[in-house]
């Protein structure tokens, strides 16, 4: 990490475990990575750089951005120094729930914007942030979530009829969790398009046209999510190598840099010193 750089991360067992980040970087760059639930998160200084479904973006102080799971993106400072940041981590569950109790459909939800510029969902997003930080009623805390999250679902989600998938779409999505269940396996290519019925070259092109990335790509994305939880409860990066079926402890530790920003020990270590 470099200097003037920070990343502090931690848990809200208020809020079932929610997990929060609050971050300075100046000159780390995110490569491609994704996550498995949703990243909602608000600059509060300088200027961070992302791209996000084929666009490129550049998050402003007070502004919002959102990522669902398993959207590739990137990060990096724009203009300026760096940026400061801080981010929640909703699981996917906890926002379907809420999207069916609101809307009546059990579709993940789907945000039309990748950058929010909203003054009153900004005031909300630092409002339960700054609680978080300092400790608050419990109850005071759950309020706040569950209106913030209401309220980003009410103003800036999509809601659409859900459609009949075609047998290529759903080929596609069945490889997809191939790749989820079987992330500890190294599956050859040959194996992964005879499940899906399509010839190799057809599933890298259909697969990346669906999700960003590639079928290993994706499967480095599940090893890294399976890697975080590990990492909470204790496990050594040897072990988690192992595991989650990265090559060796070097391989785990670059995957893990390159999407977080710390190394697997560094954010390890934030779940254990407190």
């Amino acid at each position: 990490m470099h200097a003037n750089e920070f990343c502090n991360v931690s848990t809200s067992r208020t809020l079932g475990g929610l997990e929060m980040i609050e971050a300075q970087f100046t000159e780390t760059v995110f490569g491609k990575h994704a996550h498995a639930g949703f990243v909602i998160s608000v600059v509060d200084a300088g200027v961070m750089h992302f791209s996000h479904r084929g666009e490129s973006h550049n998050t402003l102080p007070g502004q919002l951005s959102i990522v669902a799971p398993d959207e590739l993106h990137t990060g990096s400072k724009g203009k300026g120094e760096g940026w400061r940041y801080r981010a929640l981590y909703p699981s996917e569950e906890r926002m379907k729930a809420l999207n069916h109790s609101l809307f009546g459909t059990a579709q993940t939800p789907y945000f039309r914007q990748s950058v929010i510029n909203d003054v009153r969902l900004s005031l909300q997003m630092r409002g339960l942030l700054d609680k978080l930080t300092r400790g608050s009623e419990a109850l005071d805390m759950e309020e706040h979530w569950e209106m913030l999250l209401v309220n980003l679902l009410l103003q800036e989600s999509q809601q659409s009829t859900v459609l009949t998938l075609s047998k290529a779409q759903s080929n596609i999505e069945s490889v997809r969790d191939l790749l989820a269940d079987s992330y500890q396996q190294k599956l050859s290519l040959e194996v992964i398009a005879q499940h899906a019925g399509i010839s190799k070259f057809h599933l890298i092109k259909e697969f990346k046209r669906c999700y960003q990335l590639t079928p290993h790509q994706y499967q480095i994305q599940q090893r890294l999510n399976h890697a975080r939880a590990q990492l909470k409860r204790g496990f050594s990066a040897v072990d988690i190598a192992l595991n989650c079926g990265f090559h060796d402890q070097s391989h785990f530790t670059k995957a893990f840099v390159s999407a977080m920003g710390i190394t697997p020990m560094a954010y390890q270590k934030q779940f254990f010193t407190r």
